[in-house]
């Protein structure tokens, strides 16, 4: 009987949920009026001149709309801290629910430790790097082709985890460390902040292009945040990516 009201109930959910969205959407396509253009025949006329990149996609969320691009960076700053806490509350927890110091030990142990393949240590270890030269690229190239600091971070971020996956117990890489993620995901952070000030004293506002005046050097500027954000972004999923592989985190 409880079993069909669950049924019953979340199927009256679905249904609810279906309808609320095509009360929204459906309005939406059946409207009769055309769709706004100001902005975007603004930005396709004026984007490339305006910032000097190429990929307006760079231009709207570097130079048009670098506010947003704070605020997503502030919450990824967010969910970093919090997944770190909770992983390594978890982790404090586990280890005092044993009674023995070996067993407090092992509760301590990479999962990587306990499940290896040669395969794994293998095909991760020689791909990490390439993955992280490609990340390099998505990442300084954006204004110029599909990319930039968010995607290319991405990808840093997948090379870090292949090489958490593919590196021995007495690996030496830095880049595969908890606390070194963690400062350069708070060095990223603060270097946005810089940027984000510098074009103050010349009269360019927050978060303004200080190359602006020269046609040459103005993408530069876009660049540079490309960078920071693709430094941040990587090292910040890469951090809570190896966190949750089981390495330390504090």
């Amino acid at each position: 009987m409880k079993a069909g009201r669950k049924i019953l109930y979340r199927n009256f959910m679905t249904f609810l949920s279906l309808a609320g969205v095509l009360a929204i959407v459906l309005p939406i396509f059946l409207s009769s009026g055309s769709w706004p253009d100001t902005a975007r025949n603004y930005l396709e006329q004026n984007g490339f001149i305006e910032t000097g990149a190429r990929n307006l996609v760079s231009a709207i969320y570097l130079g048009y709309r670098a506010f947003d691009t704070l605020g997503e960076t502030i919450v990824l700053l967010v969910a970093v801290s919090g997944t770190i806490g909770i992983i390594s509350h978890s982790g404090i927890s586990l280890a005092r629910g044993y009674g023995r110091e070996e067993e407090s030990q092992s509760s301590k142990k990479s999962l990587l430790q306990i499940k290896r393949t040669e395969l794994l240590d293998v095909v991760t270890g020689k791909m990490g790097p390439i993955v992280l030269i490609f990340g390099l690229y998505v990442m300084l190239y954006g204004h110029l082709s599909p990319g930039g600091g968010f995607q290319g971070g991405v990808v840093i971020a997948s090379g870090i985890v292949f090489l958490a996956l593919g590196s021995k117990n007495d690996s030496s890489i830095r880049l595969q460390e908890a606390p070194v993620l963690a400062r350069i995901e708070a060095s990223g952070f603060l270097m946005l902040i810089i940027a984000s000030l510098i074009g103050i004293p010349g009269g360019a506002g927050f978060f303004g292009n200080p190359l602006s005046s020269s046609e040459e050097f103005k993408v530069g500027y876009i660049i540079i945040l490309n960078s920071i954000i693709g430094l941040k972004v990587g090292a910040g999923i890469g951090y809570m990516c190896v966190a949750m592989l089981g390495r330390e985190a504090t």
